[in-house]
């Protein structure tokens, strides 16, 4: 991934497009703010470069770098048509790269992010990443990435559940109001059991914060790990 963060300069992208391996993809970030001095403002500044440089270059959905009320899934959509989306950022924003934990704002966003990747997971060549991209200030770390990981499986168990015949028998009759409730049927569903079923057969935790929580992980490791020194806000 290249962030942007720097003025934006195809050439010297290109550069380390040229450089990179046959099997390599490069994923530009989608409106990267440096201190919303905003080098790739939105999501047609990411796909132009990301056309600019060439077949193996893609774009990447950061779900914290978006401005407010910015329709993500339909860009999602879009650029699977275009032929460059390349993964996702999995997080959350009230206000623009907050990278709060995923589900914790916008949990119907997410869940209309995955009924769009549910309907195109047979698209061919479609190969994406899936990347958790956060900033914990004032959580643990880890047990932010453990929620996170549970929301990111109930977002896509619910849009597995998505009635998918009546909800194309409603896009065309245009039935715009029979179709938004076919959805939000689905994400209504408790699917909490499904999901704990699914780790106990896995093998793992049916509730993993509680789990790792008696575990005493963090304890026995902050004892044997220096105590980290930094000058820094947080922000990373």
């Amino acid at each position: 991934m290249w962030p942007a963060r720097a003025p934006w300069r195809t050439p010297q992208l290109a550069g380390l497009y040229a450089a990179a391996p046959a099997d390599f993809c490069s994923a530009v970030d989608i409106y990267e703010p440096a201190f919303y001095s905003t080098v790739v403002q939105d999501w047609g500044t990411s796909l132009m470069t990301a056309q600019e440089l060439g077949p193996q270059a893609q774009c990447l959905v950061d779900l914290g770098h978006h401005a407010p009320n910015v329709n993500i899934e339909m860009i999602v959509a879009r650029l699977v048509r275009a032929g460059k989306l390349g993964g996702f950022h999995f997080n959350d924003s009230k206000y623009g790269d907050d990278d709060l934990d995923s589900g914790t704002i916008e949990p119907f966003r997410l869940f209309l992010v995955f009924n769009e990747l549910v309907e195109l997971e047979d698209t061919p060549g479609l190969d994406l990443a899936h990347m958790i991209d956060q900033s914990h200030n004032v959580t643990d770390p880890i047990e932010s990435l453990i929620v996170s990981a549970g929301e990111i499986q109930r977002a896509f168990v619910q849009a597995s559940l998505v009635d998918r015949a009546a909800l194309e028998g409603f896009r065309a009759e245009n039935d715009a109001l029979m179709a938004a409730a076919t959805l939000r049927a689905a994400f209504r569903t408790d699917v909490e059991p499904i999901l704990q079923m699914a780790r106990l057969r896995a093998g793992a935790a049916i509730d993993p914060v509680a789990t790792f929580r008696a575990s005493r992980y963090r304890a026995r490791v902050a004892a044997q790990r220096p105590k980290a020194v930094s000058g820094g806000g947080g922000i990373v």
